[in-house]
């Protein structure tokens, strides 16, 4: 486990993949497995610490049914444009390979337009945890 001031700040460790196995990219990224509260299975996530917002893919979040929720909606400006959807927090597992899973509540962007893979941004998600990246 990692140390920071001579306590450990960690209960788990998790390897990453530096390519997403269903949306290649030609520059390696950061992705991590996370699963979501509801669905049997994990998913890939990446790593966007310069996101403004975690992106929930489309596919999980109509697995979920949250693609016709009653609410307020907002705008949310991607490399894809800018798309109509809603803010929804929602419970995420963050999967250890060694120790302890993280399981924490996380503000996931859901909108019907998003045709990307899921992205674990910085509000709501990444600006409540410590983490540390170890490239093997």
């Amino acid at each position: 486990m990692l140390i920071l001031d001579g306590e450990p700040f960690t209960s788990g460790r998790s390897s990453f993949l530096d390519q997403h196995p269903r949306f290649p990219e030609p520059s390696a990224k950061v992705f991590v497995e996370i699963k979501l509260a509801g669905l049997t299975g994990t998913w890939i996530a990446q790593v966007v610490t310069g996101a403004a917002f975690s992106i929930l893919e489309v596919d999980a979040a109509a697995a979920l049914g949250l693609l016709d929720l009653e609410g307020p909606w907002t705008r949310l400006s991607t490399r894809l444009g800018i798309l109509k959807g809603q803010l929804i927090r929602l419970p995420v597992t963050l999967v250890a390979d060694h120790g302890e899973s993280l399981d924490l509540e996380g503000m996931f962007f859901v909108s019907p337009e998003w045709r990307g893979g899921t992205f674990l941004g910085y509000t709501g998600f990444l600006d409540r945890l410590r983490i540390a990246l170890d490239a093997p």
